[in-house]
């Protein structure tokens, strides 16, 4: 079966951008991935099915459409663009593209999406059509006259980066150098680097030298927030690194702890959320087991005023400021300072349950 399981990465270019695109999976056993991709991502390109019941199937309750589009805005992604693909197979049909974008227009909205920062492509994966180049089909130009999906993703906004803050890398793969050190793989969040420079790596709270910087394949001297890199590392042993450790300036670490305070939005849940609640924190590229040790108040879903305090459960639609506390020490920041390293999901029996962000630790 074709089931994408891991994060695939690959690069193209477009006429003003080169773009990494992470392909992530759309199963539901493999919704940990897919977090692990948008964490990392700037834009999404969200792909739905057109044909007949099959993008009814996605949309419904416990269809992976809507988890997929919580999800990707949580994670901080703004600006989405949706493929309505298979066209071909309900033949281009201008009312079926309709009532597709309707549908997932009301819903993206309500997930967080501004209408203006989502675009709709109708497009056929097999033929190709309206892919790399505008549609030919008669059926289709007859009443469709916007960008392919290329030319969209062309026109995506660069998001601000975060170069002026302190150096900050979430680790997303580690492997062993042919030489003496060894190589970490992740997104640069915030700040800069150069060849030589010392980095802390925490939580193992070890020091290391960066012996080489690789972006697109390609040795370079410097790279900086935004980048996806390889560092080639000396000075400390590999055993101690593992996915999802943060590697920062040594002048202005980041916070490790074990317990800290954030506000969560509670997705579509089955149970009420009560105090000792096991969950899976998911954050950048980091599982990690926890459990929600208090309840602190409910908050106004619009002005964040507390509407209860104490509450003895939560349930599903709230917002509300908990305290979490986790099995092993991680590494991350209050949302105000570092918008990327202060964001997580909660997860349950297979399901997302809630998106938060870190507001005291």
């Amino acid at each position: 079966r074709g089931v994408t399981m891991d994060v695939g990465m690959t690069k193209f270019e477009t006429k003003t951008k080169v773009i990494t695109l992470m392909d992530a999976p759309g199963h539901k056993d493999f919704i940990p991935n897919m977090i692990t991709g948008a964490a990392q991502a700037d834009v999404a390109i969200l792909v739905v099915d057109a044909s007949r019941g099959e993008f009814e199937a996605g949309f419904e309750t416990g269809g992976q459409t809507r988890e997929h589009g919580l999800l990707v805005r949580s994670l901080g992604v703004t600006q989405l663009a949706v493929a309505v693909n298979k066209m071909d197979q309900v033949n281009w049909q201008q009312e079926r593209f309709q009532e597709i974008t309707s549908k997932l227009g009301q819903f993206l909205k309500q997930a967080g999406f501004k209408e203006s920062d989502v675009a709709y492509i109708p497009t056929s994966g097999l033929g190709g059509e309206n892919l790399v180049t505008r549609g030919q089909s008669s059926d289709l130009t007859q009443w469709y006259k916007g960008k392919c999906l290329l030319e969209q993703i062309d026109s995506f906004k660069p998001p601000q980066r975060s170069v002026d803050k302190p150096f900050r890398l979430c680790v997303a793969d580690v492997f062993k150098d042919q030489g003496s050190g060894f190589c970490v793989t992740g997104k640069i969040e915030a700040g800069y680097i150069q060849v030589g420079d010392r980095l802390l790596a925490m939580p193992p709270n070890e020091t290391c030298t960066a012996k080489g910087i690789t972006l697109h394949d390609e040795p370079v001297d410097w790279a900086a927030a935004g980048d996806h890199v390889s560092l080639t590392l000396t000075g400390m042993d590999i055993i101690k690194i593992n996915v999802g450790c943060v590697f920062c300036d040594p002048k202005e670490p980041i916070k490790v702890c074990t317990r800290f305070r954030a506000r969560v939005l509670i997705f579509n849940i089955e149970v009420p959320i009560t105090k000792g609640f096991p969950v899976l924190l998911h954050y950048q590229t980091v599982s990690e087991p926890a459990t929600i040790r208090r309840l602190l108040s409910v908050l106004h879903k619009s002005t964040g005023e507390v509407t209860k305090k104490k509450p003895k459960f939560l349930t599903k639609g709230q917002n509300a400021l908990i305290e979490l506390q986790t099995q092993r020490p991680v590494a991350l920041e209050l949302y105000k300072d570092f918008k990327e390293l202060g964001r997580f999901m909660l997860r349950y029996s297979g399901s997302t349950i809630a998106a938060g962000v870190v507001t005291e630790v």
